[in-house]
């Protein structure tokens, strides 16, 4: 196991746990991160594991893409490669969640915000800790949802709270995250991992097939109405990131 991998997985028995590891820039996106995981979600399959738990080390679970690295490409490309690196890059990952025959349990503490936000909502299965923050909203920078977000979001809570949500709110706590259906649990921080790996336990507890079926029945279910796929909203991401004003957002982010 490398010693500064940005995911780290360990397998115990029949459950994967896989953490994002970037501790000092709160988990932030970055390319070779999402290659990462993508590699040990796959790994987590193909080596018999029957559930999977995604979670992150230090104080918070993903804030999103870093911005540092956006504002860094921006200089060299323009904006609209945003979405090009969405859909090369990030929706493999989400691909990969989606078409596991396992569960895929988050884990979150902390900040899920942009990009972490919409990871964690990609998930089969949300927990969350009572220190666990919420920031959906890309519009503060001229963006869009993404990584599946848009029809989860909606799956979640419903049109109109997931347009709120989206737009004008800043923060959403655990125990208000619970309320309205973004998560299956909140419970105290301590609790957190044990809460995550007794679900996984009963989940493996079942005959496996049957799991797999029916994550695959209720996924297909959620995507059977008309709506943006992930590649699509990469797309509107490009269309989204044309606008002059976004690259100056980003900047005026990282100023604060």
């Amino acid at each position: 196991m490398e010693s500064n991998a940005t995911v780290v997985a360990r397998s115990d028995g029949p459950v994967t746990t896989i953490l994002l590891n970037r501790p000092d820039r709160l988990n932030t996106i970055t390319i070779p991160m999402m290659q990462r995981l993508r590699d040990a979600l796959e790994t987590a399959e193909s080596s018999g594991a029957r559930a999977v738990i995604l979670t992150a080390s230090g104080k918070g679970f993903c804030a999103g893409q870093n911005l540092e690295l956006l504002d860094s490409t921006y200089k060299h490309h323009p904006p609209t490669v945003l979405g090009s690196i969405i859909a090369e890059h990030y929706n493999p990952v989400i691909e990969c969640i989606h078409n596991l025959p396992i569960p895929v349990i988050a884990a979150v503490q902390g900040v899920a915000a942009g990009g972490g936000f919409y990871l964690a909502l990609a998930c089969d299965f949300r927990i969350a800790a009572k220190s666990a923050r919420f920031v959906p909203g890309l519009a503060k920078l001229g963006l869009v949802p993404c990584l599946g977000g848009s029809r989860a979001l909606v799956d979640a809570v419903g049109y109109a709270r997931a347009m709120e949500l989206a737009l004008v709110t800043d923060e959403i706590s655990a125990a208000n995250a619970h309320a309205i259906g973004l998560v299956n649990r909140c419970v105290d921080d301590d609790q957190l991992l044990p809460t995550a790996r007794a679900l996984a336990d009963r989940i493996c507890a079942l005959l496996q097939k049957s799991v797999g079926l029916t994550k695959r029945m209720l996924r297909q279910a959620s995507a059977d109405a008309s709506g943006p796929t992930p590649k699509s909203e990469a797309w509107m991401q490009s269309i989204a990131a044309s606008e002059p004003e976004h690259a100056e957002r980003v900047r005026q982010f990282l100023s604060r």
